[in-house]
């Protein structure tokens, strides 16, 4: 699992990944995956290839949930952040 990537860098591969699925760049980061052309079956293409960018198996209600580029990309950060977290060894209190 990635847990360096930038929120930036994240957005990015969001977006490309949304270009490719889509077969289109002319969107807005703010624009609903749904409202540019993406329907059920390329969203779990999304988020496949989502998953296997940053390392882990992404829950596909976050599409739907998050739908635009800017969300998606937060809410994956937000994921990622998270694991890292609960994966981290405890340190110990003095």
């Amino acid at each position: 699992m990635q847990t360096d990537t930038t929120p930036g860098e994240l957005t990015d591969r969001v977006r490309a990944i949304w270009a490719e699925v889509l077969g289109r760049s002319d969107f807005s980061d703010s624009e609903s995956f749904f409202e540019t052309g993406g329907h059920s079956l390329l969203a779990s293409k999304v988020m496949a290839r989502l998953g296997r960018a940053v390392g882990t198996r992404l829950p596909m209600q976050l599409i739907f949930d998050h739908r635009t580029v800017e969300q998606l990309a937060a809410a994956v950060h937000a994921q990622l952040a998270a694991a890292a977290a609960a994966a981290a060894p405890e340190t110990p209190t003095a």
